[in-house]
C-alpha cells in the first residue's frame, strides 16, 4: 500500500521531543524524511532512559523511519549544504533558534514548521521550559494531587509530546492549503500554549463566574481500589449506582443515609471506598474491571508500563510491531486504505539518505485556494464530552463547517442536562432558563460550530443524516464500537451514499479486542495507558492528570487522522476509515518509559515529582492558601545558581547536597530548606527571579492566573465571543499558528438546535413542506428531553 504522505520530502532539523515527534509521524504516514544531526547527534540521542543497547530510548522512539545526515553547522560550507537540503523540501521542522521567517522566504513552496517551548517573541521567550514548567504555567497541575500536598506534575514529557502532535496537525492543514502547487507557510507552536490548550476548561468556568477550582473540591466522580495484582478506577455516574451496587454485590447501601444521593456520596467518598476495598481486596483486577464493565460502569486497571508488552488486548489487536530483533510501539491511528508504514529503525548517526538529495522543488503558481486551509470542508460530529468535539473543533478552527448532531434522548454530556444545575457552571452562576445552551463545559469546546438535531433512532432522523452524508466529507464518532453499525450508519453503508467520505472512530480501545466494549473516561484511560502508574505520592495510590488530560489528547490524535486521510483523498480522490484507539495513541506520549519497562520488567516508583535526572525538581510552597511554585535545577550550573539565589551559595558544596546523586539522596532536607526560603513569596514574582537568573521556575497557575497571563495574553490565546444566551466572554483557542492561512475562532458555541431550519434548508436545500415535516416529526428537536 502507498503511504498518505509519500509524495512529501521531509528535513528534519529539530533537536526537540515535539520537532521530532512531528517528523516522525510525517515518516509513519509515508513520507521521506532525513534528520540532520550535529557532529555529536542530536541531542536527544543523549536523552535518558538508555536501552540495553546503550541507545536513547527517547531518539529510538521519535526517530523511526528516518535517515540521518550530519552537518557541522560551524564548517564554512554549512549555510550552503543546508540550503541544499531544504531547497528540495516540501516541510523543514526547525529548531527554536531558527530564523523561519528567513528560511520561508527562501523556500516560498516549503512549509517550514517550528516548535518551541514558548516561542522566539514574548514575555517566557528566554524562559527555560522542561516539563514541570510547562504543567505548572498550563494550569494542569494545579489539579493533581491531595489537597495540603504539593501538586503533581505528572510524568514523561507528555507537554512537549503533544505539542508534536498539533505540530503534525499544522503541518497538514498547511499541505492541504498549499495543494500541488500553492505556496508553502510557517507553522509556529508553542509547547507552553498546548499544554493550557489541554487542560481542563476551568479557567471558562473562571471567565464565567469567577469560581477557582480547589484542590479540596472533588474533580471527578471517581475513586480507586487495590485489588490483589493492582488498582482499579471505578467511576460513579449517579445514573449508574444502582448497576454498581449490584455488580459489586453491596445492595444495602443504596438505602444506607450516607450515600443515598450523590451529596451525601461525596461528603462520604472515603468512607464509600473503604467499602468498596475491603469488598475486592482478593479479586484480579482484570475480573473486577470486566464484571463492572458488563454492568456498564466505567472501570480501569492501572497498568504498569512493563504489563503492557504482555497485554492479551493488544497483542491480540496486534498492536506491537518488531523489526530489526527491536520492539516498536505500534501505530497511533489506523488508517485503512493507507495504514503506517514502519520501514526502518531510528537510524545511526550519519546513516545517510539511501536515495539522492531531493531536487528543488517547482516555485509555487498560484496562491493559497482559499483563507482557511480547511474551508471547503463539512464535517458531521456525532459526538460528546471532550474527545471527540476536541477533534471537530480543531477541524472548524482551520475553517472547515462543523455539524454538531445531538438527539433530544442523547444530549451531549458536557451541556450537563443530566442532573440538577449546579450554579457554578454558569455565567454569573445563574443556570437560566436553556442551561444546556449556557455550560462552561460545552461552550469551551464547541465554538465555530453549527448545532443540529436528530433522534438517530427514528427512521426520519437516520435518513436526514444519510443525506447529511450525501455532501459531507468527514464523519467523526466517539460512541461505543458497534454504535454506527446498530444504526445502519457504519463506514461501508455510509461509503455507498458517499464513496470518498471519511468515517473516524475513536474507540478507547480500538474495535478489536478483548477490552474494544469497555466504555471509558479520560482518567480510566490514563490508567490503562500506563501512565498513572508512574504518577503518585510515595508509597500511595496511581494518581491521574486533572478530570480528563486523554481526552484533548484523544482529539489531537483524531484531528491528526482525519488531516492525513484528508491530503490522502486530496490527491487521489479516495476516502477511508480511520480508527483511532485513544489509549493506544496516549501511549506514545510515553513511549520511551513504556520500552525501558517493556525491556527490564522494572517499572519507575510513585515518586512525587522527584525524577532522576535534576534534583531538586518539585513543587515549594509560596505564600498564600495553596500556591506553589514549581523548580527544577535541570544541571549542576543551575543548582549553584539557584544557591546563589537563595542566598546560601554555600549550599552547593554542602557534602549532603554537592552532586545530583546525593541531592535525590538527602531530597526531604533539601527539600525543607527550599520550602522554608519560597513560602513567604509572591510565587509569579519569584519565578520570574529565577527564570532572569536561568533557573527553570514556573508557579503553579490555577484558573484566575490563566485567565490573566501575559504569556497567553500576548499568544492572542483567549477570543472575545459572544454567546446568545452566555453572553460575551474571552474563550481560550488553540495553539496551532499558520502565517498564511491562520486557524480563528469566529463564533460561540451553537445553541441545542440552533442550526436546525439551516442545516434543512441552506446544506441540504430541501422543500418547505418537507422541511415542516421533518420538523415536526419526532426526528428533530430544539430542546433535549429531561434527564437525556
Amino acid at each position: 500500500m502507498t503511504g498518505a504522505l509519500d509524495h512529501l520530502r521531509v528535513v528534519d532539523y529539530s533537536d526537540t521531543l515535539a520537532g521530532q515527534y512531528c517528523a516522525r509521524l510525517l515518516a509513519d504516514y509515508g513520507a521521506s524524511v532525513i534528520l540532520v544531526e550535529g557532529p555529536d547527534g542530536s541531542p536527544v540521542r543523549r536523552m535518558a532512559p538508555f536501552s540495553r543497547h546503550g541507545d536513547s530510548l527517547q531518539f529510538f522512539h521519535l526517530n523511526s523511519g528516518k535517515s540521518s545526515l550530519v552537518l557541522d553547522p560551524d564548517a564554512p560550507d554549512a549555510a550552503e549544504r543546508l540550503a541544499m537540503l531544504l531547497v528540495g523540501a516540501d516541510i523543514a521542522v526547525l529548531p527554536p533558534g531558527a530564523d523561519a521567517q528567513r528560511i520561508s522566504r527562501q523556500n516560498p513552496a516549503c512549509i517550514v514548521v517550528q516548535p518551541s517551548s514558548f516561542g522566539a517573541d514574548g514575555p517566557r521567550a528566554q524562559w527555560q521550559g522542561p516539563e514541570i514548567v510547562l504543567q505548572a504555567l498550563s494550569g494542569m497541575m494545579h489539579n493533581n494531587g491531595a489537597a495540603g500536598r504539593e501538586p503533581l506534575f505528572g510524568t514523561g514529557n507528555r507537554a512537549a509530546m503533544a505539542s508534536g502532535i498539533g505540530a503534525f496537525i499544522g503541518t497538514l492543514a498547511a499541505v492541504y492549503a498549499r495543494g500541488e502547487t500553492g505556496p508553502g507557510q510557517i507553522v509556529q507552536i508553542d509547547a507552553a500554549e498546548t499544554a493550557a490548550a489541554m487542560c481542563f476548561p476551568y479557567v471558562m468556568q473562571h471567565i464565567y463566574n469567577g469560581s477557582v477550582r480547589q484542590r479540596t473540591e472533588q474533580a471527578v466522580q471517581a475513586g480507586q481500589v487495590l485489588c490483589r495484582d493492582g488498582w482499579v478506577c471505578i467511576w460513579i455516574y449517579n445514573f449508574r449506582w444502582h448497576a454498581l451496587l449490584g455488580a459489586l454485590e453491596l445492595p444495602e447501601l443504596e438505602h444506607d443515609p450516607r450515600f443515598a444521593d450523590p451529596a451525601d456520596r461525596r461528603a462520604n467518598w472515603d468512607t464509600l471506598f473503604a467499602i468498596f476495598q475491603a469488598k475486592v481486596a482478593d479479586l484480579e483486577a482484570e475480573a473486577l474491571v470486566e464484571r463492572l464493565q458488563q454492568a456498564q460502569v466505567i472501570a480501569a486497571k492501572a497498568y504498569r508500563p512493563s504489563e503492557l508488552i504482555n497485554s492479551r488486548h493488544l497483542r491480540e489487536r496486534n498492536y506491537w510491531q518488531t523489526l530489526d530483533g527491536r520492539t516498536v510501539l505500534g501505530a497511533p491511528f489506523r488508517l485503512s486504505a493507507t495504514p503506517r508504514q514502519l520501514r526502518s529503525l531510528a537510524p545511526a548517526l550519519g546513516a545517510g539518505p539511501t536515495e539522492n538529495l531531493p531536487s528543488a522543488r517547482p516555485a509555487p503558481s498560484a496562491p493559497p485556494r482559499h483563507d482557511k486551509p480547511l474551508q471547503d470542508i463539512r464535517v458531521i460530529e456525532l459526538t460528546t464530552a471532550w474527545a471527540g468535539p476536541m477533534a471537530g473543533r480543531v477541524l472548524a478552527y482551520f475553517g472547515a463547517e462543523s455539524i454538531h448532531v445531538e438527539a433530544p434522548n442523547r444530549v451531549n454530556s458536557w451541556r450537563l442536562n443530566k442532573d440538577k444545575p449546579n450554579p457554578v457552571n454558569f455565567p454569573d452562576r445563574e443556570p437560566g432558563a436553556r442551561w444546556y445552551d449556557r455550560s462552561f463545559l460545552f461552550n469551551s469546546q464547541n465554538v465555530n460550530k453549527l448545532s443540529c438535531i436528530l433522534n438517530l433512532k427514528t427512521e426520519e432522523g437516520r435518513a436526514t443524516l444519510r443525506r447529511l452524508v450525501e455532501v459531507a466529507d468527514v464523519l467523526i464518532c466517539n460512541f461505543r464500537p458497534n454504535t454506527l453499525k446498530k444504526l445502519g450508519l457504519d463506514y461501508q453503508s455510509l461509503a455507498a451514499i458517499k464513496p470518498d467520505i471519511i468515517v473516524a472512530e475513536l474507540p478507547a480501545f480500538g474495535v478489536t479486542g478483548p477490552m474494544s466494549n469497555h466504555a471509558a473516561l479520560g482518567p480510566t484511560m490514563e490508567m490503562a495507558a500506563g501512565m498513572s502508574a508512574m504518577i503518585g505520592y510515595p508509597g500511595g495510590q496511581p494518581e491521574v492528570t486533572g478530570p480528563s488530560y486523554l481526552d484533548p489528547i484523544g482529539g489531537f490524535n483524531s484531528a491528526a487522522a482525519i488531516l492525513t486521510a484528508l491530503v490522502h483523498r486530496q490527491r487521489t480522490g479516495e476516502g477511508q476509515y480511520v480508527e483511532i484507539p485513544q489509549v493506544e495513541a496516549a501511549m506514545h506520549l510515553i513511549g520511551a518509559e513504556i520500552l525501558k519497562a517493556a525491556e527490564t520488567g522494572d517499572d519507575p516508583p510513585l515518586n512525587g515529582n522527584r525524577v532522576p535526572y535534576a534534583a531538586p525538581h518539585d513543587a515549594f510552597p509560596a505564600r498564600g492558601d495553596d500556591q506553589w511554585i514549581a523548580i527544577a535545577a535541570m544541571d549542576e550550573a543551575q543548582w549553584q545558581r539557584l544557591c546563589a539565589e537563595m542566598g546560601a551559595p554555600e549550599l552547593a558544596n554542602d557534602p549532603r547536597f554537592s552532586s545530583l546523586d546525593r541531592r535525590r539522596d538527602n531530597d526531604e532536607a533539601l527539600r525543607a530548606i527550599i520550602s522554608g526560603w519560597t513560602a513567604d513569596k509572591d510565587k509569579h514574582a519569584l519565578a520570574q527571579q529565577l527564570q532572569a537568573a536561568g533557573i527553570a521556575a514556573a508557579p503553579v497557575q490555577n484558573p484566575k492566573d490563566l485567565a490573566e497571563d501575559p504569556y497567553l495574553g500576548y499568544r492572542g490565546f483567549f477570543t472575545e465571543l459572544e454567546h446568545p444566551d452566555a453572553g460575551r466572554h474571552p474563550h481560550p483557542s488553540l495553539p496551532i499558528h499558520l502565517s498564511a492561512t491562520p486557524g480563528a475562532q469566529i463564533r460561540s458555541a451553537p445553541t441545542f438546535g440552533g442550526h436546525n431550519r439551516h442545516v434543512l434548508q441552506s446544506i441540504l436545500r430541501l422543500p418547505p413542506e418537507e422541511i415542516a415535516r421533518i420538523e415536526a416529526s419526532d426526528a428533530m428537536g430544539t430542546e433535549p428531553l429531561a434527564g437525556a
